[in-house]
Parts: structure tokens; C-alpha cells; sequence
């Protein structure tokens, strides 16, 4: 960071947090400063002493304008000598609040893991060892990267099943496709799973005749799914997705959740697949090296392919 006379963007965005902590800054002003004026009543007498435990003494916590600039000017100077004292400061308090609404996302997820797994569509066996859980929007391109790792761990792996619960959150076509995807699960997942696999590799020029010719291809029956996309039902469970991701406050998609063996939810990150295979395995209680826990540091994409 420059040593610049002009107030670098670092320190305009922290001159709020300035108020906040001014007063400690007063601490070292009144050190080589007058001190804000201190009002005190007189002492009182015995009988007034009696009425009251102690007297009342007014202190002027108030800064002249002329404090108030040069505590700024110190924290300011503060800044542009150790800004790495600042930051991480900043970072301790976001990591310390990301660590609580990870704990607070884990215990609600905990408790809630029965409505959840019943929520979702399974992929995989459902008699699987291993219980993952994976809240995805079907327009979303980073859920479409984490469904291709999902069809190869399941190629690779028998003993895990993953509970996919669709929402839409990135706009109308969110919406259309989620239903298209309920829809089409009814016909069993694996026929869901293979049109959704061919849907996320032609998304870039697809419509809704290619879409349906997609969902034929795979063996779907194309006029009950249609039905099935308009019937009131599919609108309440797509609704219900959306609560049950309100409830344990999701960060974004994907967000994937494992089971443990303990039972505890835990929040995994996206990864490749030899990082979920590691995690699979973390989630059955083998020893593994990979760091299987962590926030989904994928952030809601908020733009539609």
C-alpha cells in the first residue's frame, strides 16, 4: 500500500469501524492532550449520603471536533504504517463469524437430516453406507462441474448415495428447469440423473424442443414429465426445497453437506474426485489426510448460462 498523503480505499472503508473504536484512541490522546472535561457534583452531605449508596457524577464522554479529527488522523496513520495490523484484525472477526454460521448451519442441518435425505433424489443406492447431501440450482455452472465429479464418484464407488435437493434461486429458468428436473425424477433417478448429465453439457444452445428430445433419449416418457412439470405438487415441493434451504441458511451453490458416522452434518467444500473419494472415506471414519470439513467456498452465482 502507498504511503500517500490522500486517504488510500483501505482506510475510507474502515472509517466506519474508526467510530467504533475511538475510544481507545481518546486512551493515547489524553496522554499529550487535555482531557474531555469531567463534571462532578460536590460532595454530599450525610443525610444525602443516607438517600443514595454514592453520589452521581456526570462524565462528558463527548469529543470537540478538533479531538475527533486528530483521533481519526492517528488511526488513519495507523493504517497506512501497518495496514497487516488492520487486516488482520478484519480477518480474525470474518473468520470468527464464518466458523459460527458454519457451526450454526451444521446443528440445523444436524437436526434437521431425516427431512433433508427425504427431500432429496437420490443418486446412488439408497441402502449406501455414506450419506451426502447437495443443494444445487440446475443453471448454476459450478452445480453443473460438482454433478460431473458426482457421476464419476458414483461410477467409482458403491457405498456413498447423494440426496439432491433442486432449488431455483438464479431466476425464472432456475425455476422452469427445477420443475423439469422434479418431473422428470418421478421416472426414477437414474433416467432424471442421465437427461440432467446431457441437459449440463448443451446448456449454451438449448431450447425447449431439444430439451424434451433429450429427456425421450433417455427413456423418459416426455408427456407424463410435461404433466408432471405443471401439476400443483411439483410447484409445492420446489417451494419446500427453498424453505428447507432458508432454514439452514445456505451460503450459495452448491452447498454439500456429508453425514458422518456419528450422524453430525458437516458442510464439505466442492472438490475433484480424489478429493471426494477422501471424503467418502472421512464419512465412514477411515483415516485420510484430506481436509474433509470446511465452508463451500463457492459463492451463489448470480448469472444465468
Amino acid at each position: 500500500m502507498e504511503n500517500s498523503p490522500k486517504k488510500s480505499p483501505l482506510s475510507v472503508g474502515i472509517l466506519a469501524g474508526v467510530a467504533a473504536v475511538a475510544v481507545l484512541g481518546y486512551g493515547i490522546y489524553s496522554f499529550s492532550h487535555k482531557s474531555a472535561p469531567v463534571e462532578a457534583k460536590p460532595v454530599e452531605t450525610k443525610e444525602a449520603t443516607a438517600q443514595s449508596e454514592k453520589p452521581a457524577v456526570k462524565v462528558s464522554s463527548s469529543f470537540s471536533q478538533q479531538q475527533q479529527q486528530e483521533i481519526q488522523n492517528i488511526f488513519l496513520e495507523l493504517i497506512r504504517e501497518k495496514p497487516e495490523l488492520f487486516m488482520g484484525a478484519m480477518n480474525e472477526g470474518m473468520q470468527a463469524q464464518q466458523d459460527k454460521l458454519r457451526i450454526d448451519m451444521e446443528k440445523s442441518a444436524t437436526d434437521m437430516k431425516d427431512k433433508l435425505i427425504a427431500a432429496g433424489v437420490a443418486l446412488g443406492s439408497p441402502q449406501a453406507e455414506v450419506h451426502m447431501i447437495a443443494f444445487t440450482d440446475p443453471m448454476c455452472p459450478h452445480c453443473h462441474e460438482f454433478h460431473k465429479v458426482v457421476n464419476a464418484l458414483l461410477q467409482k464407488r458403491q457405498d456413498v448415495v447423494i440426496h439432491v435437493i433442486p432449488i431455483a434461486i438464479l431466476g425464472p429458468n432456475s425455476v422452469a428447469m427445477s420443475k423439469i428436473l422434479l418431473a422428470a425424477s418421478k421416472q426414477g433417478p437414474d433416467k432424471m440423473n442421465a437427461f440432467f448429465t446431457k441437459f449440463i453439457n448443451k446448456t449454451a444452445d438449448i431450447d425447449r424442443a431439444k430439451l424434451l428430445q433429450m429427456a425421450k433419449d433417455c427413456g423418459i416418457d416426455v408427456a407424463k414429465m410435461e404433466k408432471d412439470e405443471l401439476a400443483e405438487e411439483t410447484e409445492k415441493t420446489l417451494i419446500s426445497h427453498t424453505q428447507l434451504a432458508e432454514q439452514i441458511k445456505i451460503p450459495g451453490v452448491p452447498t454439500i453437506l456429508g453425514i458422518q458416522k456419528d450422524g453430525k452434518v458437516v458442510i464439505v467444500p466442492p472438490m475433484d474426485l480424489d478429493g471426494f473419494d477422501k471424503v467418502v472415506d472421512s464419512l465412514k471414519g477411515v483415516e485420510t489426510t484430506a481436509a474433509a470439513v470446511a465452508v463451500s467456498p463457492v459463492k451463489e452465482n448470480k448469472d444465468e448460462r
